[in-house]
């Protein structure tokens, strides 16, 4: 079952934006964590978690006060984070710089669904628009590869999504992900990110649309299921500190397809 939430955390001192690095963030989160479940969160080669900073590499004014958004793909781990937000006595640090932060998290009622309900609820649209709101990159041997490329987009959601559902995809989108997915219009920049002191990383930010090649509501459904999914998984390589957040607009409503507003 995807679940999110969002922890608002408190600094002693207004920060800037850019000091909030993905390797910081990505520490800041584990230091809530139990060590079972910080463990938990460890193991495996797919990461059952995603993280959203809402103003990630953006340079605005001084912040006193951020939000981290969790995901968590697996059905046992969002009731186990909540009970470590709330009992494990953890004591965040930017740097030297003590964080405080509220144990009561902001949930809402949307962000808690099952996987089946994703599905269900999903709508046979062949045309989806998706607003990239934090830098998102894909690996192409040993270089960043910051472009909305379809394949690798779905790729990595449907491998997601059969490695912690139990409702699985029961048709083969092999040759609908590969050759009958379109970008129609793509609004994007990309920038390299200081991902640590020492490490950078290019990605893309802005709104993409894509259209599906495809006859079949099955396909069609099961495609518009994934991109909402992504919303939860993130898209691309390092969600875990931040990257590849997505959100979906409808795209009867998203008429003049230009570049959305930031959140």
């Amino acid at each position: 079952m995807p679940a999110r939430c969002a922890v608002c955390f408190i600094p002693e001192q207004s920060v800037q934006p850019e000091e909030l690095k993905p390797t910081q963030l990505h520490g800041i989160f584990f230091s809530l964590l139990n060590s079972d479940l910080g463990d938990d969160l460890h193991r495996g080669r797919v990461k059952p978690f995603a993280l959203r900073f809402r103003s990630l590499m953006d340079k605005k004014e001084e912040l006193d006060r951020f939000f981290l958004e969790v995901s968590l793909l697996r059905d046992d781990l969002f009731p186990r984070f909540l009970s470590s937000l709330m009992l494990h006595k953890a004591q965040p640090y930017l740097g030297n710089m003590p964080i405080r932060y509220l144990k009561k998290p902001f949930i809402r009622e949307r962000d808690v669904i099952s996987y089946e309900s994703l599905y269900e609820t999903a709508q046979p649209n062949d045309t989806l628009v998706m607003d990239f709101l934090t830098p998102t990159t894909f690996k192409r041997g040993k270089f960043d590869h910051p472009l909305p490329e379809p394949r690798l987009i779905f790729k990595g959601l449907i491998r997601k999504w059969q490695w912690f559902s139990d409702f699985k995809i029961d048709i083969d989108l092999r040759d609908l992900i590969e050759n009958r997915i379109h970008i129609s219009g793509a609004w994007i920049r990309t920038r390299k990110i200081d991902l640590s002191e020492k490490a950078k990383i290019t990605g893309f930010k802005g709104r993409v649309v894509l259209f599906i090649n495809s006859g079949k509501e099955e396909e069609l459904r099961w495609l518009n299921a994934l991109a909402k999914f992504g919303e939860f998984a993130g898209v691309g390589r390092k969600t875990t500190m931040g990257f590849g957040t997505v959100r979906m607009q409808d795209p009867e409503l998203a008429e003049e397809l230009y570049p959305s507003g930031q959140e």
